[in-house]
C-alpha cells in the first residue's frame, strides 16, 4: 500500500511540473500524464462526478482527451483486462480471475481510492412507507416479501417491484454481497438500462423501489438533479443492528456516508492497468488531488484523500 500512495503522489509531482512546462514532456507518439488520448471504461452509476472531474482535468490540460465509455462494473473492469481501457473507475477491486488474467501478462494492477459514494433506493411520491431496515430490504431483494401490504399491513399499494440500472451494476453486486450475503435476487427484482431510467420508472409507478447511485442525486447545486429529486422520494434506511422504533433513520447524504453510518456505503476508486505514468496515472493523480477532491465534495460524496468537516447543528433552545 505504501509503494502504491507513493506512486501516486509522484504522478501529482509530474503532472503540476508538466503543467508548467508546456508541451515539452511529450513522447512523440505516447501519452503522458497531461497530455493524449486513452478510452476510460467507467460504472454508469459514477457518470455525474466522473464528467465534473473530466471536465476540469481537460480544461486545465487541453492536450489531454478521455473517451470515457459508460457500462455496468463488470463490462468496465473486462475493458481493462482486455487492454480496451487503460483505467476503470468503479465500487470493487478485482476478482481473483480477473487478477490472474493481467498477471498472465505481467500487469500488476493499481487502485487509487477517490471517493465514498453510496446507493439510493428511491420511491413513488404516493408512496408513503419511506424507511426500511436492512432485514426489510433483505425480504424485498431476496423474495420473502412480494407485496406492500406485507411490509405495512395499512398500505394500498400492490405487488412490488425493484429496478436498477443493470444487470451486471454495481449496485446490484454490492447488495448480493452485503445484504443478500451471497443469496439470488428475486424475480420482481429487473433492470433497464441506466440510472435515469431507473428515476423514470419510479416516478411513474407507485409500486416500485428504485436503486440508484447517489451521485445521481447528490448534487442539490445542479439543476438536473433538482429535477430528478422534484420527481421522486428518497427512502430513509435504518443502520444495521438498530430496532426501526428507536434509531434515528438516514438517507444517504454526505455526512452520514462520512460517518459510515448510512447502511449502504461504498468506495469508489480507479483500477489502472499502466505500467507508466500515463494519461491514466495523470487523470487518477488529479483527482486525488486537492482540486479533485474539492470537486468530489461539492458534488455531494466523500472525498477519500481529504478530511471534511462535519457541523452538527443543535436547534435545542431556539
Amino acid at each position: 500500500m505504501k509503494r502504491q500512495i507513493n506512486f501516486f503522489m509522484l504522478a501529482i509531482g509530474i503532472v503540476a511540473i508538466a503543467s508548467c512546462g508546456g508541451n515539452s514532456t511529450q513522447n512523440k507518439g505516447e501519452d503522458t500524464a497531461t497530455s493524449g488520448t486513452i478510452t476510460v471504461s467507467a460504472d454508469e452509476s459514477l457518470k455525474p462526478i466522473i464528467e465534473a472531474e473530466k471536465a476540469v482535468f481537460e480544461s486545465i490540460y487541453p492536450n489531454a482527451h478521455l473517451k470515457i465509455f459508460y457500462t455496468n462494473e463488470y463490462d468496465a473492469v473486462d475493458m481493462v483486462m482486455k487492454d480496451s481501457a487503460r483505467i476503470a473507475i468503479v465500487t470493487r477491486e478485482m476478482l481473483p480471475e480477473e487478477k490472474a488474467a493481467l498477471d498472465a501478462v505481467k500487469i500488476t494492477p493499481r487502485y487509487s481510492p477517490f471517493a465514498y459514494d453510496a446507493i439510493a433506493l428511491i420511491l413513488n411520491l404516493e408512496n408513503k412507507d419511506t424507511v426500511f431496515t436492512i432485514d426489510q430490504l433483505k425480504q424485498i431483494l431476496d423474495g420473502t416479501y412480494t407485496t406492500w401490504n406485507q411490509l405495512n399491513p395499512k398500505s394500498t399499494l400492490g405487488k412490488l417491484q425493484v429496478v436498477f440500472d443493470n444487470p451486471k451494476s454495481g449496485a446490484v453486486r454490492h447488495l448480493t454481497d452485503s445484504v443478500l450475503k451471497g443469496g439470488k435476487i428475486a424475480p420482481h427484482c429487473f433492470a433497464v438500462q441506466s440510472n435515469p431510467e431507473v428515476i423514470a420508472h419510479v416516478e411513474q409507478n407507485k409500486n416500485a423501489i428504485g436503486i440508484i447511485g447517489v451521485n445521481w442525486i447528490s448534487d442539490k447545486d445542479d439543476s438536473l438533479m433538482r429535477g430528478f429529486l422534484s420527481k421522486i422520494k428518497v427512502a430513509e434506511l435504518v443502520p444495521v443492528n438498530m430496532d426501526k422504533a428507536e434509531a434515528r433513520t438516514m438517507k444517504p447524504w454526505q455526512a452520514y456516508i462520512s460517518l459510515k453510518q448510512y447502511p449502504l456505503w461504498r468506495k469508489v476508486q480507479i483500477l489502472s492497468r499502466e505500467a507508466r505514468v500515463g494519461l491514466g496515472t495523470g487523470f487518477a493523480s488529479f483527482i486525488a488531488s486537492d482540486k479533485g477532491q474539492r470537486i468530489v465534495l461539492k458534488s455531494g460524496l466523500v472525498p477519500a484523500t481529504a478530511p471534511i468537516r462535519i457541523i452538527e447543528v443543535n436547534n435545542e433552545g431556539l
